[in-house]
């Protein structure tokens, strides 16, 4: 009785002190205490270990392990699926149901085919713990390269009228067995590429020298692709890129158009240069359904802005590459009097037929031809009523 009585003073002060009533603390000490019981009854996953290291491995390995998990609940866990931040890398759920006190096990797999330096992966365990439902485990790794090019990519990007020389090195455990050779490039006559070499430690390290000279302004980009003279791997490609800046900036280099959206129908290109004597002449449209506007700056300024509207009539037929017309500018600039701007179009959505709805909300089979409705005029007259 003097617990009872003890009780109900608390909520009385309760109430009291937060402003609310008896009933109100009643129902938030129950929704609490059931919260409690929830939990109490629910499961409970653990992971001892949630992050594994394989150390060093060779491209190629397959490495596997098991991780171990717990079911520290009072309540059956199920483990709803598991996913992974890579296709490199697979699990495996060996018990989707752990009983409470019971073990489960999840088995990583992860092939370092293509893959160098050090790799770390994400695993994530989806399951039914109301605390913890999304549980992160990880795996790491060291691949060592067969045979790679360091660095894997190649980037040019000299000054104008200046010349740049970059090198990629052939490295990898079989590195000593290796004779590589230029098997194909790209067409590309403003970079020269040739074999090269050099003695490092004593060993001579074989690889490919690029060469651009800026004569010209623009950008572009290609590959090499060369035979190691051993059987596995039999070929490596390296890929490079280039560009030659001059005095002009455009912002941005291309104009994105969609005719489906009207902001997107209207786009504005910023024009500016590192000379003071800067001068936009003209701005016109040399091809596709667009209209150029020159807006020229205040007295003073060299940043000029062109605004290009799409014409909302106009059905334009991009081509492969999404290109429906291109943006001519006319300047004083002597590298680039004239310079092209490419005016691109977001393709077309294919439209979905248009179908009855099913006698259960569906869509019906797509052999059922959809009819249109029948003029009130063309239907026939309802029979008379049977009934006297």
């Amino acid at each position: 009785m003097f617990t009872r009585q003890l009780t109900k003073k608390a909520l009385i002060v309760c109430g009291l002190l937060l402003g609310t009533s008896l009933a109100a603390c009643v129902r938030d000490k129950g929704e609490k205490k059931a919260t409690a019981d929830a939990s109490a009854n629910a499961p409970r996953i653990e992971v001892a270990t949630k992050t594994h290291d394989f150390g060093t491995a060779t491209e190629g390995d397959k490495l596997k392990y098991v991780f171990e998990v717990d079911n520290r609940g009072n309540a059956p866990l199920v483990i709803d699926r598991v996913t992974t931040s890579c296709g490199c890398t697979a699990a495996v759920v060996k018990s989707k149901q752990i009983a409470p006190g019971g073990k489960g096990q999840i088995e990583v797999t992860f092939d370092s085919t293509g893959r160098r330096g050090m790799n770390r992966k994400a695993i994530t365990v989806l399951s039914n713990d109301p605390n913890n439902p999304r549980t992160q485990l990880e795996v790491m790794v060291n691949v060592e390269s067969l045979l790679a090019f360091d660095p894997f990519f190649v980037r040019l990007s000299p000054e104008y009228g200046q010349e740049q020389t970059r090198e990629a090195w052939v490295v990898g455990k079989l590195v000593d067995q290796a004779k590589i050779a230029i098997k194909e490039r790209s067409e590309d006559k403003d970079v020269s590429v040739e074999l090269a070499e050099k003695d490092q430690g004593g060993k001579k390290v074989q690889g490919l020298r690029f060469k651009l000279k800026g004569k010209k302004v623009g950008y572009g980009n290609g590959r090499v692709v060369v035979s190691t003279g051993i059987a596995k791997p039999d070929q490596l490609v390296l890929r490079y890129s280039w560009s030659v800046r001059g005095n002009l900036r455009v912002l941005p280099a291309q104009l994105y158009f969609d005719q489906r959206r009207a902001a997107m129908r209207e786009r504005t290109l910023r024009v500016s240069s590192s000379r003071p004597d800067f001068k936009l002449a003209s701005a016109r449209i040399a091809s596709g359904p667009f209209k150029a506007e020159l807006i020229k700056p205040d007295a003073g300024a060299n940043n000029y802005q062109v605004r290009v509207t799409l014409d909302e009539n106009a059905t334009p037929k991009p081509g492969a590459s999404g290109e429906a017309g291109m943006l001519i500018l006319s300047s004083n600039d002597p590298l680039e009097p004239k310079k092209e701007v490419s005016l691109r179009l977001a393709a077309p959505r294919p439209r979905m037929p248009m179908m009855k709805s099913g006698p259960h909300g569906g869509s019906p089979p797509h052999s059922v031809p959809v009819r249109p409705p029948t003029p009130a005029a063309a239907r026939p007259a309802a029979p008379a009523s049977s009934q006297k």
